[in-house]
């Protein structure tokens, strides 16, 4: 009988903590800030739109890549080469100008990062005496450089190139940059 009892209470006790638990708890809803809210995009397009300025490199770029091995086959005369890797589009930087103090002309920062509330600086550019180059020094997650050299093919595109030979094979990686702001001509996205 007292074994009922307590075996009753047990189960009273459950069910009436299950049911307190199920219930839904009041939340008070957030309060929205009143202030509008913008991206960094957009606070980027108000930094490049604040002065006409001449200096084509600038702005916000789409970047692909394409991995390439080449390499000669036992027994072969002939050289092969194929794509390991391609990448459309797989991120988005700003290229700046740099502080006049650095060694560097300007800075590449990510825009596609995985915590949205940091802007790492991946890599830095330094415009060769020419003007149609640039040596971009591009910032491994692992602290590592890699250099490329990359020519601006028009105001709109940036190709650079590495190379790497390990024997008999060489890989070597384009890298492509495609200006989405401004574009050339003084176009802007919001007119």
């Amino acid at each position: 009988m007292l074994l009922r009892s307590l075996l009753a209470l047990f189960i009273l006790v459950f069910a009436f903590y299950g049911l307190v638990g199920a219930q839904p708890r009041s939340q008070k809803p957030l309060r929205k800030i009143p202030y509008p809210e913008i991206s960094i995009e957009d606070m980027l397009q108000r930094y490049l739109d604040k002065e006409p300025t001449t200096d084509d490199l600038e702005g916000i770029y789409s970047v692909s890549c394409v991995i390439t091995k080449k390499s000669t086959p036992f027994l072969s005369k002939r050289e092969r080469e194929k794509v390991v890797e391609r990448k459309d589009n797989y991120a988005r930087v700003a290229i700046m100008r740099n502080k006049p103090s650095n060694v560097s002309d300007y800075i590449e920062v990510s825009m596609s990062y995985r915590d949205p509330s940091r802007y790492p600086i991946v890599g830095e550019l330094t415009r060769l005496a020419e003007g149609r180059g640039v040596i971009y020094k591009h910032v491994e997650p692992n602290a590592a450089t890699v250099s490329f050299s990359m020519t601006i093919e028009s105001s709109d595109l940036i190709d650079g190139e590495y190379s790497v030979v390990d024997g008999k094979r060489t890989v070597t990686y384009r890298l492509s940059y495609l200006k989405i702001y401004p574009k050339a001509g003084g176009m802007t996205a919001r007119e």
